[in-house]
């Protein structure tokens, strides 16, 4: 025995669709196309903010030792001035707040990459740039 009374008669299977389950299939393939197309845009999207995010870390990033390097060049070159005769830095009140100004930034870029307080260090800094300018005035 066969179970031919299971299976349809070719007269019986519906050859043409009709119209609006094409159209319904049109308008399904046609929002998968676009949510393909929209999640495409929020991936590149959101690439492109993760590599800004990069940089922008780099100048928000307490661990970046290019802000004391920076910072410490800046102090090293006053603190050389102050020393070198006729460089302008010699004996006046503007010669006081350069070093103090730069030798704090210095301490404060120092003490917040060592993860400490940024106000300590420019503190501790502008000391140290206030002896500085004191002991060149002796010399």
């Amino acid at each position: 025995m066969t179970n031919s009374a299971a299976t349809t008669l070719p007269s019986q299977v519906k050859k043409t669709q009709s119209r609006s389950e094409r159209s319904e299939r049109k308008k399904r393939s046609a929002k998968a196309l676009e949510r393909a197309e929209q999640a495409e845009n929020t991936e590149d999207l959101q690439d492109a903010n993760a590599s800004m995010n990069t940089n922008r870390n780099v100048f928000a990033d307490k661990k970046n030792v290019m802000w004391v390097l920076l910072s410490g060049a800046m102090a090293l070159t006053f603190v050389v001035m102050l020393f070198l005769p006729d460089t302008g830095m010699g004996g006046g009140l503007i010669s006081t707040y350069a070093a103090m100004l730069w030798c704090g930034f210095f301490g404060a870029s120092l003490w917040r990459y060592r993860s400490a307080n940024g106000w300590a260090g420019f503190a501790y800094g502008s000391v140290v740039g206030l002896i500085i300018q004191f002991i060149s005035q002796i010399i």
